[in-house]
């Protein structure tokens, strides 16, 4: 999701207001449904990919997700993302955070994805040469082992809230200077980190032209250019982190499962590029669903549409692993669901993913807590 990629004044935030659950380390593992065996040392096992399936610690790993936005309780409208401590306006408090994994963990989660903000990690050197980074990359490390001594994997999506006119080449080699280079140099070769998600939804062309929300409208002509030109970026990122961090898997976040081989005639097709396929499914409710309903859903409905995603896929005959890493379901004042139908919804979606070879889910939290996102959806 995190559609609004508007340049902030300064970098956004984080923090947590309401604890859910405190639990014991016994608790917590008994809790563990779905993570791999972890080696003597208490570091996670690395996660590779054979085939259509993830592995790690010598069996099949499915992805069960949470997209990390904020610490429960957070007041979405001064704090939208977490952003490790780079605005006075959203404290790090740790312990908070702590509680949200803990939560998450004794509900059956193994894996946390998280968003690095371009001017957080980087990019803000543009606005204030003295900016430095090191205080949010300490909160970053921080995060990464609170989650993994809890056995929940980091997927972080490398590059978010980047400036949507400056994919041209003249600014690689700023985004990987700033940016790129000191994040993955950083955590290279360590363990807990699943993959690198190199860049989240570039196939969404909207905040350029509203006519390019799918980076494959034909109608309009700049969006195939546009394609393009996003096309060669992802790759020099991608080209880049697997120079510094060769052993970690990468895939990109893309919006609509269609776009790894989508525009047909582009010079590069980015299901050539990643390690396994992640992309995000919304049925028609969120936002602008008529947007939705015009640019990618086959006019099947859920779970036909998320179904046939997955196929598409597994179609390019590269078997590579499936993972959808947002899926959501709006409930609450004006949805249309209620919890009953989002238990419903999302155990559908779940079987559907298995049934079409998936190799799991990452969950995208319209809910305020854990408890009302997961029921036991990941323990039954």
């Amino acid at each position: 999701m995190i559609r609004c990629l508007s340049r902030p004044t300064r970098p956004a935030r984080l923090s947590v207001s309401r604890c859910w659950l405190v639990l014991s380390f016994a608790v917590i593992i008994a809790g563990s449904c779905g993570s791999a065996n972890n080696p003597p040392s208490g570091a996670l096992p690395p996660v590779t990919a054979d085939g259509e399936r993830l592995r790690a610690g010598g069996r099949d790993f499915e992805v069960r997700g949470v997209n990390y936005i904020r610490p429960t309780g957070d007041d979405e409208r001064r704090c939208w993302t977490l952003q490790f401590g780079a605005d006075a306006n959203c404290p790090w408090r740790m312990p908070l955070i702590e509680s949200d994994l803990d939560a998450m963990r004794a509900r059956g989660v193994n894996t946390v994805r998280i968003f690095l903000n371009y001017y957080v990690f980087g990019g803000q050197r543009e606005a204030d040469a003295s900016y430095q980074k090191s205080d949010a990359l300490r909160h970053l490390e921080e995060f990464i082992a609170a989650a993994n001594q809890r056995s929940l994997y980091v997927l972080p999506v490398l590059l978010v809230e980047y400036p949507q006119d400056q994919f041209g080449a003249e600014y690689y080699e700023r985004a990987l200077e700033w940016h790129v280079r000191p994040l993955v140099r950083h955590f290279a070769g360590r363990p807990g980190i699943l993959a690198w998600d190199l860049f989240n939804e570039p196939d969404i062309g909207s905040p350029v032209d509203v006519r390019c929300w799918d980076w494959d409208n034909a109608d309009f002509p700049l969006c195939f250019p546009l394609a393009e030109e996003r096309q060669r970026f992802v790759r020099t990122v991608h080209d880049e982190v697997k120079r510094l961090d060769p052993e970690r898997l990468t895939t990109v976040g893309m919006a609509f499962a269609k776009s790894y081989f989508e525009p047909a005639e582009a010079s590069i097709r980015m299901a050539d590029v990643v390690d396994f396929f992640t992309f995000h499914y919304y049925d028609n409710e969120p936002y602008d669903s008529g947007r939705y309903r015009q640019h990618w859903y086959y006019g099947e409905g859920f779970p036909a549409d998320l179904r046939r995603a997955i196929d598409e896929l597994h179609a390019l005959g590269l078997r590579k692993p499936v993972v959808v890493t947002e899926l959501g379901f709006p409930t609450g004042l004006g949805a249309t669901r209620t919890l009953d139908d989002l238990r419903r919804d999302q155990r559908i979606a779940i079987q559907t993913i298995r049934n079409a070879r998936g190799a799991g889910v990452v969950l995208w939290s319209f809910q305020s807590s854990p408890d009302e996102l997961l029921g036991d959806l990941f323990v039954r």
